[in-house]
C-alpha cells in the first residue's frame, strides 16, 4: 500500500494526518467511529508512530448511522450536529443513548452505562500501567 499521503493535490493536509495530529495532540486512547473508517486505521496507526506515539488509541468501529432514505448521517450533508441538540438541551447521557440505540446498540441499563464502559475503559489503561499521553 505504500506511504499513506500526507497532502492531497492541492497541498492541503490529508484528513487522516490532521485526526492523527488531532488526537495525539489531544491524548486521546479511545477513537469511536462508523465503520466506513475501518480501512484508514492501519495508515492512521502508523502516521502515529511516526509522529512518535507509542501506543495506538483503541479504535471501535460501530455500524453506520443512516437517514431514513438509507444515506449516511453526514454533517456535510446538513444533518444536525452535536452541540446543536446540546444547545437544545439534549444531555451528553441522552445523546449516548440516542447514538446507541440508532446502531442498535442492546440496552446497557441506560446511557450512563455507556458513559460508565468509556471510564472504566481509561481505568482500565491506566491501572495496566500505561498512562495517556500529556
Amino acid at each position: 500500500h505504500g506511504d499513506p499521503p500526507i497532502r492531497d493535490r492541492h497541498g492541503n493536509w490529508t484528513y487522516a494526518l490532521c485526526v492523527v495530529v488531532d488526537d495525539l495532540r489531544h491524548g486521546i486512547d479511545l477513537v469511536i467511529r462508523g465503520e466506513d473508517l475501518l480501512d484508514a486505521t492501519p495508515a492512521q496507526v502508523m502516521l502515529g508512530r511516526l509522529l512518535g506515539r507509542p501506543e495506538p488509541p483503541r479504535f471501535l468501529h460501530h455500524p453506520l448511522i443512516r437517514r431514513p432514505d438509507g444515506r449516511k448521517l453526514s454533517k456535510a450533508d446538513g444533518s444536525t450536529a452535536v452541540r446543536e441538540l446540546l444547545a437544545a438541551g439534549s444531555t451528553p447521557d441522552e445523546l449516548l443513548g440516542l447514538a446507541g440505540s440508532a446502531i442498535g446498540a442492546p440496552s446497557l441499563g441506560g446511557a450512563s452505562s455507556l458513559v460508565g464502559a468509556a471510564q472504566r475503559h481509561r481505568s482500565r489503561r491506566t491501572v495496566s500501567g500505561s498512562s495517556t499521553p500529556s
